[in-house]
């Protein structure tokens, strides 16, 4: 945890420091407050009042009756700040306005143009992120920013969508100016992937987990210590070519034959639903008609069709082998599954996930667990949100730094 420094220069930085108790913390004291974070009951205090005056903080009515002067517990006022997330997924756009208090406020879900045009998409996002915010009716001052999560390979310091696969048209795309000069708007972007683990962190009470992204694409993160690790160039989690069945079918696809992609993005799945004469195959242009495709397949699996049923569970066994991997060599003590498409495999994949998981493990544990995650399908836009609530109202070490 962060703490505070007593140095009247630092005053910025404390004040991140006591917001951020505040709001991962809602109902804290300013002696729960002083003791949390090393700072002077005096300077405690005067925070509280800044942040009061400034409507960022609230204070409540106290819970226990008890001599003396009681203690005023703090919460964070929701309708102090907001951040619009966004999620770019080849099937569909997602958004989301969340309040300072991590709540969503408005919502909006698009399908995807298809083929997407980085032109196209970055005027939809401008006008949709506009709209979402009128609909509610919030102080566009109380915006802080805008957070998008897209596929990888990313430069997070420029801000460039470099060449996803599942992006075509996609090549250096400047999507963070671009935004920003469409929106006038302060921009974030991250991978979608690191969005997600993000979300499911402030969700979570668990410090310590991978998080397996499933989507339009696969992909991991890892969360230790409370911290969502990121790589030297921030597009950790590339997991798709792990090998996790040497002898699986040819799709006659772009990926690795027998890859953990292969095993379960909606592509592969849909191809194997072909192949066996459970679907008509679609366009694998189409990310729109793929996801429409996988919904199908996952309800004929629920009503109990025996080859979805097959391909599904198979799906399950294989991406366990590749996560056992991942669990050997990262030696967590929990699984999260989540992401877009996981509300559609999790019936199929949770009653074996775990057991096969294990199968793989050198090194049994009684605590080991794998679980879905508890954070919607939104989960990426609801990350990217996060992510620009921690970059203006976190404490940063950087800001104590001088030129």
């Amino acid at each position: 945890m962060l703490r505070g420094a007593n140095l009247p220069r630092l005053a910025d930085y404390n004040q991140a420091v006591i917001l951020d108790l505040i709001r991962r913390d809602p109902g804290a004291s300013r002696a729960d407050l002083q003791r949390r974070s090393g700072l002077a009951s005096q300077t405690v205090s005067n925070i509280a009042r800044r942040l009061i005056d400034a409507g960022m903080v609230l204070e409540c009515a106290p819970t226990e009756v008890i001599r003396g002067r009681p203690s005023i517990p703090l919460t964070v006022n929701s309708d102090g700040a907001f951040a619009v997330g966004v999620h770019i997924d080849p099937a569909r756009l997602t958004l989301v306005l969340v309040d300072v208090s991590g709540q969503v406020r408005h919502q909006q879900q698009l399908r995807m143009p298809q083929p997407s045009s980085p032109n196209d998409l970055t005027s939809l996002i401008a006008v949709s992120a506009g709209r979402l915010i009128r609909e509610f009716g919030v102080d566009r001052d109380r915006v802080l920013g805008l957070g998008i999560a897209a596929p990888g390979p990313l430069d997070v310091r420029t801000g460039v969508v470099l060449r996803p696969p599942q992006l075509p048209a996609w090549h250096e795309v400047h999507l963070r100016a671009d935004l920003h000069d469409a929106t006038g708007l302060p921009v974030l972007l991250d991978k979608d992937v690191t969005a997600a683990a993000t979300a499911e962190l402030r969700s979570s009470a668990s410090p310590d987990f991978l998080f397996v992204y499933l989507g339009s694409g696969v992909g991991a993160s890892v969360v230790f210590g409370g911290q969502v690790l990121r790589g030297g160039s921030n597009n950790i989690g590339e997991i798709g070519d792990i090998l996790v069945d040497p002898t699986a079918e040819d799709l006659g696809w772009g990926g690795r034959r027998g890859g953990l992609a292969a095993a379960c993005v909606p592509e592969a799945l849909v191809i194997q639903a072909a192949q066996a004469g459970v679907l008509p195959l679609p366009d694998l242009r189409d990310y729109l008609a793929l996801d429409d495709a996988c919904t199908t397949l996952s309800q004929l699996a629920a009503d109990g069709n025996p080859p979805a049923s097959f391909i599904l569970e198979r799906a399950a066994r294989r991406v366990a082998t590749g996560i056992g991997v991942l669990v050997n060599f990262l030696d967590v003590p929990q699984v999260v599954l989540g992401g877009p498409m996981w509300s559609r495999l999790s019936a199929a994949f949770l009653p074996v996930m775990e057991g096969a998981v294990r199968d793989e493990l050198v090194v049994s544990r009684d605590t080991f667990t794998v679980v879905g995650s508890a954070v919607s399908e939104q989960i990426a836009a609801l990350g990217a949100a996060e992510l620009v609530m921690d970059h203006f109202l976190a404490p940063h070490a950087s800001v104590l730094l001088t030129e």
